[in-house]
């Protein structure tokens, strides 16, 4: 028995007709893919064929590229991400990204996992003490730095800034994650 076709709005993600260039350099060229939730989605291919530029898409840090330019439509939840009144801050909170090299920010191991979510509004020191702890967990770091959260993030080991750098992008509660190389 053959299953209906999804529709749009099954789709976390979509992309229609994408292009990108990177000035003159067209690095991307009518992708169209769509993601689905609660699945995870590899994008396999050779170094350099877009896999990274596509993921930065999702959730506009292309935006940060000097002379990147963009067509098409990059849909979250149906909505085109990339209408200029789209909240940007709002979408990379929903859609969180761990690069392939880990890069902690230069503060604490608790710091590193509270700044989410202090930035999104939360307050409360014990609220921000359970949302460490659970990410820490979730990223399986906990038992190695729970008497060590005071201490610079720049000090762990590589796999373990990795790990940090998932339990912060865990900490608020993304919808999507993407993960480019992360091993």
């Amino acid at each position: 028995m053959t299953q209906p076709s999804p529709s749009i709005t099954d789709m976390i993600i979509e992309t229609r007709g994408l292009d990108l260039w990177y000035g003159p350099v067209q690095a991307l060229k009518q992708v169209t893919i769509p993601i689905r939730p609660h699945q995870v989605t590899a994008l396999i291919g050779p170094s350099g064929c877009g896999k990274s530029t596509l993921l930065r898409c999702f959730n506009r840090m292309n935006d940060l590229v000097p002379n990147c330019r963009v067509e098409g439509e990059i849909l979250y939840h149906g909505t085109n991400v990339n209408d200029p009144s789209y909240d940007v801050v709002e979408l990379r909170k929903r859609v969180g990204m761990v690069f392939q090299k880990p890069n902690p920010f230069p503060k604490s191991i608790f710091e590193n996992i509270a700044y989410g979510p202090r930035v999104h509004g939360e307050k409360h020191k014990g609220k921000l003490d359970e949302i460490v702890e659970r990410s820490l967990r979730d990223a399986a770091l906990w038992d190695e730095v729970k008497d060590r959260l005071g201490e610079s993030a720049l000090g762990l080991s590589g796999g373990q800034q990795q790990r940090l750098c998932i339990a912060r992008s865990l900490a608020v509660e993304p919808d999507v994650i993407l993960m480019d190389e992360p091993c």
